[in-house]
């Protein structure tokens, strides 16, 4: 059956000689794979609305027997090209699209919208980076815990952060963890991030919080808690 569909392209995978399998992620499917022929060829119309982050509309042979589907046509809606001339925003959408990819069942497009649309433009992009990852750890139900100590719920001498745990931990509790403790305008931000949301990005400017610091953290509590190998990441560690 002939629909026309539209989204984002979160992967790109080669096979053949000019074919591309594209995982692209939609609002009314989610994450679909489609078969795109000969799009690496100079000639093709259609491979720049297939390349990795487009956002385009898709004319496919969509049929519910089938894990994968035939696409016909590609028309560019948008191209996001403050992320593709930046390393630092390249590199986090990269991470972005990687872990959407690892959610077929959920629908998180508009989590994904709006990361995308903020990474291309905003002056901070670590800002934008974390507040994805502290709606990606809600979807999975792994939010830090913030309130208080993890352990002993104590909300004074909140001294450092155990991932492990699972958020905060207090002097006393972390006699026993010996962790190292943070500084405590860090243990703030970190708070404030995961209570933020892109609902109130213009009133988190300037607060400290375009921080690769709190996006290590949020991605360790991510890798330990989810078991996800996010390859992407190594790109933006390793450039720190």
């Amino acid at each position: 059956m002939n629909e026309t569909v539209t989204g984002y392209v979160i992967k790109t995978t080669e096979v053949k000689d000019n074919d591309v399998i594209l995982n692209v992620y939609t609002k009314e499917y989610g994450n679909l794979s489609l078969y795109a022929r000969g799009i690496k060829k100079s000639t093709s119309r259609n491979r720049y609305a297939c390349q990795l982050f487009d956002y385009s509309e898709f004319l496919c042979d969509l049929s519910q027997m089938k894990s994968m589907h035939l696409m016909k046509t590609a028309t560019l809606k948008k191209e996001f090209m403050g992320i593709r001339g930046d390393y630092d925003r390249l590199a986090l959408a990269s991470v972005v699209v990687e872990l959407v990819g690892y959610l077929p069942d959920d629908n998180v497009y508009d989590l994904l919208e709006s990361t995308l649309h903020r990474l291309d433009v905003n002056p901070e992009p670590y800002m934008v980076f974390n507040l994805f990852l502290v709606q990606f750890l809600d979807v999975l139900g792994l939010s830090p815990e913030v309130d208080g100590c993890v352990l002993c719920g104590n909300t004074s001498a909140i001294e450092t952060i155990s991932v492990l745990d699972g958020g905060f931990l207090c002097r006393n509790c972390n006699r026993h963890r010996h962790l190292k403790p943070l500084d405590s305008r860090f243990l703030r931000r970190f708070r404030i991030i995961n209570k933020a949301s892109f609902a109130v990005l213009d009133k988190l400017q300037g607060l400290g919080l375009d921080d690769y610091r709190l996006s290590a953290v949020l991605m360790e509590f991510v890798i330990t808690h989810s078991g996800l190998n996010v390859i992407s990441w190594r790109s933006v560690s390793g450039n720190h």
